[in-house]
């Protein structure tokens, strides 16, 4: 038996029921809320499966702080420290050379 969302029509509760298909929009039954008696129509709701094809990996330590496509000094792969926000020491700063 497959497992419905309904909306009360009096009392605006939703709650989930176990009903046969075959009395869906045809039989009646009371809304655990306020006890009404109402008509069995489920509710439409969008279950959809999202499957990823391609998982994004970080290629650098500040990349993986900052996200994708993340540019500035400290961003390439042989980067010292793990952080894009550095205080540079000047021509020998390592975090700034490319």
């Amino acid at each position: 038996m497959p497992l419905y969302d309904f909306r009360c029509e009096h009392c605006e509760g939703i709650f989930e029921q176990n009903v046969p298909m075959v009395s869906i929009a045809r039989d009646n039954t009371s809304c655990p809320y306020c006890q009404q008696s109402m008509l069995l129509k489920p509710m439409i709701t969008g279950h959809q499966k999202v499957t990823v094809k391609n998982k994004w990996r970080p290629s650098s330590s500040a990349e993986q702080l900052a996200g994708p496509l993340v540019e500035g000094p400290g961003t390439h792969k042989k980067g010292a420290r793990t952080s894009v926000l550095h205080n540079c020491r000047g021509v020998n700063c390592s975090l700034c050379e490319l």
